[in-house]
């Protein structure tokens, strides 16, 4: 099995030599891949004169923060076991061997570093840095049902097929306790080894503070109750027999909201290419409106009643759309680079993995080409209509960010939309338990309420909404 290191490292000049030194040192580690996190001293040019079949670099333009050094790291490791190593010596690389002795006999996929578990020497330093590592690892405990000693270690080991589907959105030090919430939620198997620590003060360069204590909190709250829900609700919804019963009905209600659709299209066109692709093009309501912008468009319709009313729709137009019956599979038959733009709309939240179907929209357009998503926001309004209509989630521009940063897409616009649209469906949907697509409900608010929303919006951007908006584009060009 490969081994892979990830270091993280921002303004570590006067440690990140000896470092890399130290875990180069150690003869069964197979790569090591160093994110220089936008350092402003002497970090870059020390990096820029390394070189070594067993070193790789990457450097951010500026301080993301740790977690997105790490996420950037994971997209550049080819290691089977990959850990997280830090450049300012605190922690040795020579535990690294005991640390994924557990992976290698085939006992775990997780395995953290116990700075207080007892094992080798460790750096007395400070006691009130001490309880509050202990209090946030009592917390993660609390929300995970763990046994953890040490939350808030830098060394965490793992399986990278293992994490592989897990989506990171912390970039800071929120990292540790959403990456040991999802890990347990995920139901891996988790170790404990100890190890030696040699801690530096502050005035030696240490970077976390109290501030990073309030955050981590937020992250274990927000993380433990959010996943839970969502694990919950995954089982629920690929239950056999578990039918989406609202779905259809809500397609059929939603296709007469002219005023509605126009709003997305607006939005939409300016980033749709030539040859492009609809993923989930439903029977054609959204399909219609944009053939006339692109010169062949392919449209993807897993739903055999919604393909029939696809294909019959477009049957005089056969050079123009190319409709196909699947799902989000069927972007693996279409080669890679080929398509100037691909659109979703209201569909990500329907597909169970969308990390994996995010890096297969992003492998068939072509650099310069634009992803297009319009899905539906905010956690905090799923109601039982999105359950019933096949919703596995709804979005933050976190996980949007976060699926573009995992796939190194450049970021055009990631925006809410529709702000009374979530007070709405927050009364109706959340609150009323009702469905908000019905017919006389989706006549009254597409002809009266829509047009004045899309007007308002025009002059500023709201702070939440009902969708949001995300184009990201493909670099290259």
């Amino acid at each position: 099995m490969k081994f892979s290191v990830i270091m993280p490292a921002f303004n570590e000049e006067g440690t990140i030599e000896n470092s890399i030194a130290r875990v180069l040192a150690e003869e069964f580690i197979d790569e090591i891949v160093i994110v220089n996190d936008g350092s402003t001293d002497n970090t870059r040019m020390i990096l820029d004169g390394l070189s070594g079949s067993r070193v790789k670099i990457a450097h951010h333009r500026v301080n993301l923060g740790k977690g997105a050094a790490i996420r950037t790291g994971l997209n550049r490791v080819t290691g089977d076991i990959v850990a997280i190593q830090d450049a300012d010596l605190e922690y040795d690389p020579a535990d690294l061997k005991t640390l994924i002795a557990p992976i290698k006999s085939g006992l775990a996929d997780v395995v953290y570093g116990s700075r207080f578990a007892a094992h080798g020497p460790r750096r007395v330093l400070y006691f009130w840095h001490s309880v509050g590592n202990r209090m946030l690892t009592l917390a993660s405990n609390m929300a995970t049902n763990l046994n953890l000693t040490d939350m808030e270690t830098c060394y965490k080991v793992f399986r990278k097929d293992a994490v592989a589907s897990l989506l990171i959105e912390e970039n800071r030090f929120g990292f540790e306790p959403e990456f040991t919430i999802k890990v347990a939620q995920a139901g891996l198997r988790i170790f404990e080894v100890g190890i030696s620590y040699d801690g530096r003060t502050y005035a030696e360069g240490k970077k976390i503070g109290w501030k990073d204590g309030f955050s981590a909190v937020r992250c274990i709250v927000k993380y433990s109750v959010r996943e839970k829900v969502r694990n919950r609700r995954k089982l629920a919804l690929l239950t056999p027999g578990t039918e989406h019963v609202e779905l259809p009905k809500s397609l059929e209600c939603l296709s007469s909201a002219d005023n509605y659709y126009g709003w997305i299209q607006e939005m939409v066109e300016p980033y749709l290419g030539r040859n492009s692709c609809e993923v989930g093009a439903g029977s054609g309501t959204f399909t219609k409106r944009i053939t006339e912008r692109v010169d062949h468009l392919i449209a993807i319709e897993p739903d055999l009643s919604c393909y029939q009313q696809l294909t019959e729709q477009f049957s005089d137009d056969p050079n123009g759309v190319e409709t196909v019956h699947a799902g989000a599979e069927a972007l693996e038959k279409i080669l890679d680079g080929s398509l100037d733009s691909v659109v979703l709309v209201n569909v990500l939240e329907h597909l169970e993995d969308h990390k994996a179907v995010m890096k297969e929209l992003t492998r068939v357009v072509k650099p310069g080409g634009h992803i297009i998503l319009w899905v539906p926001a905010s956690e905090f309004l799923y109601s039982p209509f999105d359950f019933a209509v096949g919703h596995f989630r709804r979005y933050s521009k976190s996980e949007l960010r976060a699926l573009a940063f995992d796939n190194k897409l450049e970021i055009v616009n990631i925006q809410h939309v529709n702000l009374l649209g979530a007070v709405a469906w927050a009364g109706v949907a959340k609150i009323g338990r009702q469905a908000p697509t019905k017919s006389e409900l989706t006549t009254i608010w597409d002809t009266h309420v829509i047009p004045r929303i899309r007007q308002m919006e025009q002059s500023f951007s709201v702070p939440f909404g009902q969708s949001l908006l995300s184009v990201t584009r493909v670099p290259g060009r």
